[in-house]
């Protein structure tokens, strides 16, 4: 028999060079992947904090996640846990004060409406149309404190503590005949097409306003002699519903921000079509409490396109 070979000869006979190479080059990247990870963690717990963060979501905390990094990381969870809090006390304190503000204007506005018609009936004609101007400017403040509380239930996610099957064509349908009558006296029209049959679970109330709101918005901005156009499909369990006018669209970069509350994209043009500021707002959220998404776009050949998808129920 020849001698007895050490196993050791394997690193050291050069025919095994391209192995070891190979077994080297394989450690290592395993080793570097492992500490590329471990080193690069509480990069991405920060970074999809800030992510949620930026979504709305200010209850994402960190520092629990972070135990083990070193001691800047740690320090700058902390800070960005405590910067969280702070700004969702200061959120809520607006929102607090945006309600109870709104709740406390509710009893001045009906004694002026009350004392308002006191001075009517003991007045002379020629001052009735002061009178009537007075009334519309308490009726359209009584309908904004009204939105504002809507606005302020729906940002606190109350809302859907009890749901209902909604039949969201004869819900769409009402809308449309209710919105035409309205739009006859602006002289434009609102017409009914696609209408799928769907139902959804939700609120039946909550789910009137966000539509009528995006309905009679598209009224308010289509031009005379045009007709805003309606269209309710559903396909693969989510209900699409449509409202295009034939106004002045929007410009893109603010296609985003007409959904904010009290956001005009040109002021004078607004209060010149009336309404409050905060109707897309309401919708919006309305939307989103019900698993939905809205999105706003110019169409190609003019005017304004509002999509509201909501999830459909099976066989709806």
């Amino acid at each position: 028999t020849g001698p007895v070979r050490s196993p050791w000869m394997f690193f050291i006979v050069p025919e095994t060079l391209p192995l070891r190479l190979l077994a080297i080059v394989v450690v290592t990247g395993l080793v570097a992947v492992v500490l590329a990870r471990y080193l690069s963690r509480p990069i991405r717990v920060l970074r999809g904090a800030t992510q949620r963060m930026a979504s709305g979501d200010l209850s994402v905390r960190v520092s629990r996640q972070l135990a083990g990094a070193d001691g800047e990381t740690v320090a700058l969870g902390r800070d960005m846990d405590r910067m969280a809090e702070r700004i969702d006390e200061l959120l809520e304190t607006q929102r607090r004060l945006l309600r109870d503000v709104s709740h406390e204007l509710r009893s001045p506005l009906a004694r002026l409406n009350i004392a308002l018609e006191l001075v009517r009936r003991r007045s002379p004609p020629d001052v009735e149309p002061a009178f009537d101007r007075i009334e519309r400017e308490t009726e359209r403040l009584n309908g904004m404190i009204g939105e504002l509380l809507t606005l302020s239930r729906l940002e606190t996610g109350r809302g859907m503590e009890r749901t209902e099957r909604v039949d969201l064509t004869a819900l769409v349908e009402q809308l449309v005949e209710d919105a035409a009558f309205e739009a006859e006296q602006q002289g434009c029209s609102v017409e009914l097409g696609a209408r799928a049959a769907c139902s959804l679970d939700g609120n039946g109330e909550l789910l009137r306003r966000a539509i009528e709101n995006v309905v009679r918005n598209a009224v308010r901005f289509t031009e005379p002699g045009t007709a805003v156009r309606v269209d309710l499909e559903c396909a693969g369990g989510v209900a699409e519903l449509r409202v295009r006018d034939r106004g002045p669209g929007v410009p893109e970069a603010a296609l985003g921000d007409i959904f904010r509350p009290f956001y005009r994209v040109d002021d004078h043009r607004a209060r010149g079509a009336g309404g409050t500021g905060i109707g897309l707002a309401i919708t919006q959220r309305a939307v989103l409490l019900h698993g939905g998404e809205v999105e706003a776009r110019n169409a190609e050949d003019g005017g304004l396109v509002v999509a509201l998808r909501l999830p459909a129920v099976a066989g709806g």
